[in-house]
């Protein structure tokens, strides 16, 4: 379901932090600055640095110090510059490798005690017999349950180097069983494409949530699927992708379109182009195609749909996208941590710009996002918006604007009922409503697992009676009834998905939350040629 104003600024700040990975990530040596009077400029830091270790009445942690100095720094050039401390670079790298060594679970802290929600299938858990509901505790020799232990410790006791191993002892509350099971972990894959499935006998849908090094194979894996499937029209899904890996997007873009189709091209400051041409034959040049973006859509997402829609391959559906299109190169600096630097910026094969303004600095760039709900850009086509924008034309004949992200040729609001998510979220409270759903699959696992995704979605109905135990759950003095209906149909969708999620991950959640998805509908209805 799409976003909606409580959480519009969170979404763009995600952009925002994880869009800064498009560009060529490369040890980017560090040049020669010219000396100024014995070079002035470090020394003036260095002195700086040591009068604050040495004179400053409190205790500072310098290095954390630089660090922000450093960001702030860099902030004043862009939005997209960026800092990456020493101790944050192994997160970093490991979202744009597309994977990590560890257990392979995905967990959550539920009274005191850690949880699985859910197994990596065939990873280094699933191999040892863990399952989804067991309460972890002890970990090697590490007590982890009902001692309030951190969380933030527990990624530090799981994850570790492939081959290594580490002994977990369990509770499985529905078998009312203990034991213990020793994991040698592994390379666990971060998954980049979502869910691939058939919507209708024809029409397949493929959704990528961010562009790593593992994306191509994913998507080619997921492509080849549909395909075999008798897929002949695509909905590739690109809303809150907010980017990641040049090549990724690339290698995407060249699926659907002939060779020596211009993808992208960079400009430098002193005029440098590098242009970027499909390569190959496409593995899906001739089906039917349509594009669904957001506001969240940004960097390497924005690269593919300009690229389609500038080429007149696809018909892009949704809103207009984030308005990312910085390139920027990475440095490593001698203490290990990194700065990636802005040394070009982005064009479509129209010419034009991706990237938004960003004259009125970082706080102004982020608040953009609530910018366009408040002056209603989310809930219609203003036209406006674009009449003062330089005009591209397609090989075909199209006009599409430049100006800051790519405007899609079928706008589509954000939905209403997001507004009610959104309200009910916020009356729960974060993560109550998720919190629920766990706790109704761990009451009823065993039944829920002899199910299959598909008879789930088919088959099972949140009524009034288990809104009325969520409310229960959450200690809200009302009942189902007094709410609207189109508040309880929003509410029960997404208990419904997040309860699936629980036992079978995105391929369970996304087809329930895509029932009632406008932008997805729009699109199918366009695909069965039911809507212009």
């Amino acid at each position: 379901m799409n976003n909606v104003k409580t959480y519009l600024p969170l979404l763009f700040a995600l952009a925002v932090v994880v869009g800064i990975m498009i560009g060529n990530r490369m040890n980017y040596p560090a040049r020669p600055v010219a000396l100024m009077d014995d070079d002035v400029r470090e020394q003036k830091l260095k002195q700086l640095i040591n009068y604050i270790d040495y004179d400053y009445v409190d205790e500072v942690n310098t290095d954390s110090l630089l660090d922000l100095t450093i960001s702030e720094l860099l902030h004043k050039l862009d939005p997209h510059s960026s800092y990456i401390a020493k101790n944050d670079v192994q997160k970093s790298e490991e979202s744009l490798r597309g994977s990590f060594e560890g257990v392979g679970i995905e967990y959550m802290i539920y009274r005191d005690t850690l949880v699985v929600l859910r197994v990596v299938p065939n990873g280094p858990s699933a191999k040892a017999g863990l399952m989804g509901g067991d309460r972890l505790v002890k970990i090697d020799t590490t007590p982890v349950a009902g001692i309030s232990f951190p969380e933030q410790a527990y990624p530090e006791l799981l994850k570790g180097k492939s081959g290594t191993q580490v002994s977990v002892h369990y509770y499985r509350p529905y078998a009312h069983t203990s034991g213990q099971v020793d994991i040698v972990r592994g390379k666990i894959p971060l998954q980049s494409v979502d869910i691939a499935y058939m919507l209708t006998p024809e029409v397949g849908l493929i959704r990528i949530n961010r562009f790593a090094e593992t994306t191509p194979d994913e998507f080619t894996d997921a492509l080849e699927k549909l395909k075999s499937a008798g897929m002949r029209t695509l909905i590739l899904d690109l809303r809150d992708n907010p980017g990641g890996l040049l090549r990724g997007a690339i290698t995407i873009a060249d699926a659907f379109l002939k060779k020596d189709a211009l993808i992208v091209y960079t400009k430098q400051r002193n005029g440098n182009t590098n242009y970027t041409y499909a390569t190959r034959g496409g593995e899906f040049e001739e089906g039917e195609l349509y594009v669904l973006v957001n506001e969240g859509s940004a960097s390497a997402s924005e690269i593919v749909a300009g690229a389609l829609q500038d080429n007149d391959r696809a018909t892009l559906i949704g809103r207009r996208s984030f308005g990312k299109g910085l390139v920027q190169e990475e440095m490593t600096l001698k203490d290990g941590s990194r700065v990636r630097l802005t040394t070009a910026r982005y064009y479509t094969p129209t010419g034009r710009s991706i990237q938004k303004p960003y004259n009125e600095g970082f706080d102004a760039y982020q608040r953009e996002a609530e910018n366009r709900f408040n002056n209603g850009e989310l809930m219609q086509v203003d036209s406006s918006v674009f009449a003062s924008q330089e005009q591209f034309v397609t090989p075909a004949g199209k006009v599409v604007f430049g100006g800051g992200g790519i405007m899609p040729d079928i706008f589509v609001a954000i939905d209403t009922s997001s507004k009610a998510l959104g309200w009910l979220y916020h009356y729960f409270g974060i993560g109550q409503i998720d919190r629920y759903a766990f706790t109704y699959v761990d009451q009823h696992r065993k039944v829920l697992s002899e199910l299959t995704a598909q008879d789930f979605r088919k088959n099972f109905v949140v009524g009034d009676s288990l809104l009325g135990e969520l409310f229960a759950f959450s200690s809200i003095k009302m009942k189902p009834e007094e709410l609207d209906l189109d508040t309880r149909k929003v509410l029960a969708a997404r208990i419904k998905a997040m309860i699936a999620r629980n036992i079978w991950g995105d391929q369970g959640m996304y087809p329930i939350l895509f029932e009632d998805d406008p932008i997805v509908s729009k699109a199918l209805l366009s695909a069965l040629g039911e809507e212009n």
